[in-house]
């Protein structure tokens, strides 16, 4: 059975192969031998992209002809409505599995898109007292056990998602004796956990694990009246630990993922309205957008493409601040507009200098 891979994976393995016929270290026939083990699935996306439209527009139709005929539908009516759509859109999905996979696909996705409006509309329907950002904690709580069925990580990326609109909105409705946002104390470890086990390593869960863990952290120093300034300073150390120390298995999206965290919240922090309250709150912002500067520089020397649209961000921000209130607006846009130009010529050369290093 041929390994699947995708088309960028393809295509490397047959420049080195082809590399390595050209300096004498591999035969023609060998490398046709070990290219034939693999197969490109780079031409399944389109036909992937395609099934899911459809299943979203279906969902939307379905939804959307519910909604529209909501107040004629008794609760009970409406509630069998939607468990029955939904079973017959997972039961779809279930029998299409072995011969039709990516059909099957999409069925479940209606199904998984069913059982969250259903959410919201059982709750309007039923007068039942609990808040929004309940509905999006079972929503990704509902789809989280699909996607570790299906090895799926949209579905699971998604659920991540509804995690972190969870996080910003449960602890401001947090009622004191119950669990309420802490539930995801629970899940963001699961999530890592099936990441790991399940996935195997994909990026993008690793990337939303780390943003839902960066949400929940300042929404709990928010919840229990922590200074602005020291929790935007916390995601701030947070972000420079991963960018320095990244994951071994995920170098180039901690380094990244760090960058953002770091990144933003640094520019944040050279604002002077943030460090309000504090006994040396003039001097703050320029202490640290000194310690700030010096570890740009570091990362720059490092060849740090993030660091260098930070340094980027960070420059423009002075320009504006600095200029924008006696700088003729034409010239302040015209000086703007060249100064973008130019940072996006030293990203791009920068970027192919790294590529061309990685090359040799």
């Amino acid at each position: 059975m041929k390994r699947k891979i995708s088309k960028q994976q393809f295509d490397f393995l047959q420049r080195e192969f082809s590399f390595l016929q050209q300096h004498g270290k591999m035969e023609a026939a060998d490398a046709d031998e070990m290219l034939s083990l693999y197969e490109s699935k780079g031409g399944a996306n389109f036909v992937r992209i395609l099934l899911a439209f459809g299943a979203i527009l279906v969902g939307i139709g379905i939804l959307s002809f519910i909604a529209g005929n909501w107040a004629g539908l008794t609760p009970f009516f409406k509630f069998g409505l939607i468990v029955v759509g939904m079973i017959l859109a997972y039961f779809a999905g279930y029998k299409l599995e072995n011969d039709y996979e990516r059909t099957s696909r999409s069925m479940y996705y209606i199904g998984a898109a069913i059982f969250g409006a259903g959410i919201f509309l059982i709750g309007q329907s039923f007068h039942l007292q609990h808040t929004v950002y309940t509905d999006f904690l079972l929503w990704g709580v509902g789809i989280l056990p699909l996607a570790y069925y299906l090895k799926d990580q949209l579905l699971a990326v998604f659920a991540s998602a509804f995690f972190i609109i969870y996080s910003f909105s449960a602890f401001t409705a947090y009622e004191a004796g119950s669990f309420g946002p802490f539930w995801l104390l629970l899940l963001i470890p699961v999530l890592f956990w099936m990441n790991e086990t399940r996935f195997g390593r994909k990026s993008s869960l690793f990337v939303m694990s780390v943003l839902l863990s960066a949400a929940f952290i300042v929404n709990m120093l928010e919840f229990f009246h922590v200074d602005e300034w020291i929790s935007i300073l916390i995601v701030f150390v947070l972000g420079v630990f991963l960018a320095l120390a990244p994951f071994k298995h995920y170098r180039t999206e901690s380094s990244w993922t760090g960058s953002i965290l770091f990144g933003i919240t640094g520019i944040m922090l050279t604002f002077p309205f943030v460090w309000d309250g504090l006994r040396f709150g003039d001097s703050a912002p320029y202490i640290f957008t000194t310690l700030f500067v010096v570890l740009l520089v570091y990362l720059l020397k490092k060849g740090s493409l993030p660091a260098i649209l930070i340094t980027c961000a960070l420059i423009y921000r002075y320009y504006t601040d600095i200029t924008y209130d006696f700088m003729p607006k034409s010239l302040f846009f015209i000086v703007g507009g060249l100064l973008l130009i130019g940072f996006g010529f030293w990203f791009e050369k920068s970027r192919r200098e790294t590529v061309k290093r990685h090359e040799e």
